[in-house]
């Protein structure tokens, strides 16, 4: 299994779209096979992420979450936006 922290913020400096609260950080746990994560924003509380062996799959989810504010990351913390039917590193 692979962990990937998203550092909490400042105090004072974030905002309610950031993924990690100003309180803690937020560990994004892979398991074995799993190359993405859709993340939703802090914000919405709990685990608030799922894990995805294909780039067709957190697609799917991303699509299916369009009214919440989330982020597509790969393992290594890079973030990914949707171009169709394709993701495209931010």
């Amino acid at each position: 299994m692979n962990t990937y922290v998203i550092e909490q913020k400042m105090s004072g400096t974030g905002s309610i779209y950031d993924l990690a609260s100003d309180k803690f950080d937020r560990e994004i746990k892979f398991p074995a096979g799993s190359k993405y994560a859709v993340i939703l924003v802090a914000y919405y509380g709990g685990k608030g992420y799922t894990t995805h062996k294909t780039t067709e799959a957190a697609i799917a989810k991303s699509k299916s979450l369009h009214e919440y504010s989330h982020a597509i990351i790969d393992c290594d913390g890079n973030e990914y936006g949707i171009n169709g039917d394709m993701l495209v590193r931010i």
